[in-house]
Parts: structure tokens; sequence; C-alpha cells
């Protein structure tokens, strides 16, 4: 008989705890591992995030730019999510990012900056930023990308003297055509 009611009680606490909704924990929202994957994203988490990001001068949150969702604002979601269902209470941080911090990074790369976004030192959000001068000038880069096509690469020409020559040993024209395809790569008007 004692038997049957243990079986009956765990029933119920499997039927308790189906009821219940899971935690969205940040395994679930971002590419983490380790003990940060199963820890569900608590508000002060969030709060730390969005604080972090907005540290960043002059940063534009990717949504606000048409891009996708910065880390905070899943962070946010997810967080008033977990405190919905009762699986954080409202002020709750968790664990890993309470002992090894949350961040916001910036690196400079050539036209502009790259965000990185960290939880307990792990990338949860990366986006790139472009300078403000290469934004105000695009048709002047187009520009050059049509003016750089219509070059013959070294490679190129050396390719057509070889697929032209077939059997035949390459002759001077076709030499006389490196040397132009040299010159030109050179920027040397002297062809």
């Amino acid at each position: 008989m004692a038997q049957a009611q243990a079986t009956r009680g765990d029933e119920q606490l499997k039927a308790a705890q189906q009821e219940q909704p899971e935690a969205i924990q940040y395994g679930h929202v971002f590419a983490v591992t380790g003990d940060l994957a199963v820890q569900a994203i608590a508000p002060r988490d969030a709060e730390a995030m969005r604080s972090a990001e907005d540290s960043v001068p002059g940063v534009p949150i990717p949504q606000a730019s048409g891009g996708g969702f910065s880390a905070a604002v899943a962070m946010e979601t997810a967080a008033a999510y977990n405190q919905g269902v009762g699986a954080v209470q409202p002020g709750q941080a968790s664990f890993a990012a309470t002992t090894k911090g949350i961040t916001v990074t910036q690196t400079a790369v050539p036209g502009g900056r790259v965000v990185t976004e960290f939880v307990a030192g792990q990338v949860v959000g990366q986006y790139s930023v472009a300078n403000q001068a290469m934004m105000e000038q695009p048709q002047r880069q187009q520009q050059v990308v049509e003016e750089d096509t219509s070059k013959v690469a070294i490679g190129e020409a050396m390719e057509a003297a070889a697929l032209s020559a077939g059997e035949r040993p390459v002759e001077e024209a076709d030499a006389a055509a490196i040397r132009a395809a040299e010159t030109q790569a050179q920027g040397e008007d002297g062809v």
C-alpha cells in the first residue's frame, strides 16, 4: 500500500512540474556552453546588458538601425517571461553574470568597428558599425568598384595566354599582354 501511495505522489509531482513552464535559459537564446547555458536569464542580467550597451558611445543598437536585435533586447524579453512564469524573482541575477560579469567591447576595423557583447566571458552578440564618413560617400565607393572591375589582372592575362596558346608555345603577343597587365596593376599609364 505504501508503495502505491509513493507512486501516486510521484505522478502528482510530475504533473505539477509539467504544468509549470520551463524558464528561458541562456543556452536557449545564445550559442553559449557550460554553466551559463543552463542558467535562467534574470532581470538584473538584462539590466546590466542594457547598461553596458548604453555605455559604448556612438554605437547604434541594431534594431534601431533596421538590423537584428541586441543582446539586451533578447535578455529583457526572456527575463520578463521568466519572471512572469515565476522562474525568477524581480531583481534577481544569474550566478554566472554576477560572478563573471557582463561586458560590451568595440574593436576598430577598417571602415568601422565591431561591437561584441559578452555574458560570463562568452559572446552573446556581435555586430558591425560603419564609420560615419563611409556611410556619407556611397557613390564614390561604387565608382571605385566599377573602375577596378574593368582592369585585367595579371593572373587573368596569364590564364588567357595559356588557354589561347593551347599546344603551341607562348608567343611575343602573349608576353606583351602579360606586360600590359603588369603595367596596369602597378598603376602606370604607359600601356
